[in-house]
């Protein structure tokens, strides 16, 4: 008789269990809308916090990455990459040229003829593409510390002067680069900016480049221009380009031709 009143009392448990598993079972599903999202609470109203793969795959954006320790928000698209490259600092390349620097200059202009820059070069800046057919030379592009844009057309003196003459031989160049600005960089303020080699003495350079920066001011403005003003600057050899040394300590006569410059640095208007 003991094992049938066992079996009796299983078998009676067998419905109780069912039905609790049956009282869980719409319990659950009362929490739950019909799309099988968590129901408002019933007590506030509001939809129980999403999962956090709910909200990884919810598409939302990445927040920006912070700025480089002091740097400040980019107002340009050097590289090409979509993102506007912060500044870190600035420089003063003298004459009252004072620029905004790159954290990072992923597009810089390379030396050339196997030169190299010298530290904090002004022509490790970048610069946009342009056609520069009939212009020996190269641009720079770049902001003043209060966001004027900057572009800064660099080409070399040996172009346009004779060795240690102020008097301009073809004109060719100059020509061609008042096509390019006309055309580009209209209604700016230009300074020209005479450059020579280190040879020589300080004063006697100082004399030369103020002279051919003043005789290019003067083309420019007698052969049509578009700018607002025109001033011109003699900074002798006090900013070069490139090392006029090779590594081994002698002399680099590409270096020497290289520094040997005018620079003519055109402020946009805001």
């Amino acid at each position: 008789m003991r094992p049938a009143r066992r079996h009796t009392a299983a078998a009676m448990l067998l419905p109780a269990t069912a039905a609790g598993v049956l009282l869980l079972a719409g319990a659950l599903l009362a929490g739950c809308d019909s799309g099988g999202t968590p129901a408002a609470s019933p007590t506030t109203g509001t939809a129980a916090p999403a999962s956090t793969e709910d909200t990884a795959s919810s598409g939302a954006e990445d927040p920006p990455a912070s700025l480089p320790p002091g740097a400040q928000p980019g107002l340009d698209d050097y590289d090409g990459d979509g993102q506007k490259d912060p500044t870190c600092a600035t420089q003063d390349f003298g004459a009252g040229l004072v620029l905004r620097i790159p954290c990072q200059i992923g597009n810089a202009h390379d030396p050339e003829n196997d030169t190299r820059l010298v530290k904090d070069s002004l022509y490790r800046l970048p610069g946009p593409d342009v056609d520069l057919t009939g212009v020996s030379g190269s641009i720079l592009e770049a902001r003043t510390p209060e966001g004027v844009h900057v572009y800064i057309v660099t080409f070399n003196s040996d172009a346009l002067f004779a060795t240690g003459s102020a008097d301009i031989g073809s004109t060719n160049t100059l020509d061609n680069t008042i096509k390019v600005i006309n055309k580009l960089y209209p209604n700016g303020t230009i300074q020209v900016r005479g450059h020579t080699d280190a040879t020589g003495s300080a004063s006697a350079n100082q004399t030369l480049s103020q002279r051919r920066a003043e005789t290019v001011r003067a083309y420019l403005t007698s052969h049509g221009v578009t700018a607002t003003s025109v001033t011109s600057a003699g900074l002798g050899s006090t900013q070069p380009l490139v090392e006029e040394k090779n590594t081994d300590g002698s002399a680099s006569t590409a270096g020497r031709a290289f520094n040997r410059r005018v620079e003519l640095v055109i402020r946009l208007p805001k």
